[in-house]
């Protein structure tokens, strides 16, 4: 009778954060004013999309929709999107795809859970 080999992987480590007082702005050259600055903006545009989404249960919005809304660049609209899904605030609903953007490309839409 032969015997099997188990092989444990254990999770990676976390990564380490170079400021631990950024969750939202992703620091790479900035001094510490401008990063939490930086982070500060993050926030801020987070708490203006969950505001919006907040009056509007039951809406879908692709980013493009909100960029076009709030005047945020695109990037930025999909980093607090990202955020505020991980911190289980809003839904992505990876397989409802909307024609939105300059180039009517397929976006993926967000809402309240």
């Amino acid at each position: 009778m032969t015997s099997q080999l188990a092989l444990a992987f254990d999770a990676p480590a976390p990564k380490a954060r170079r400021a631990a007082a950024l969750r939202s702005f992703k620091a790479r050259d900035e001094s510490p004013a401008e990063a939490l600055a930086g982070e500060r903006r993050a926030l801020g545009q987070e708490e203006i999309l969950l505001a919006f989404f907040r009056d509007r249960p039951g809406e879908r919005f692709t980013p493009w929709e909100l960029t076009e809304r709030f005047g945020i660049c695109i990037n930025s609209v999909r980093r607090a999107l990202t955020q505020l899904t991980d911190r289980g605030d809003l839904i992505d609903h990876r397989t409802d795809r909307r024609p939105s953007g300059p180039y009517g490309q397929r976006s993926r839409t967000w809402s309240l859970p």
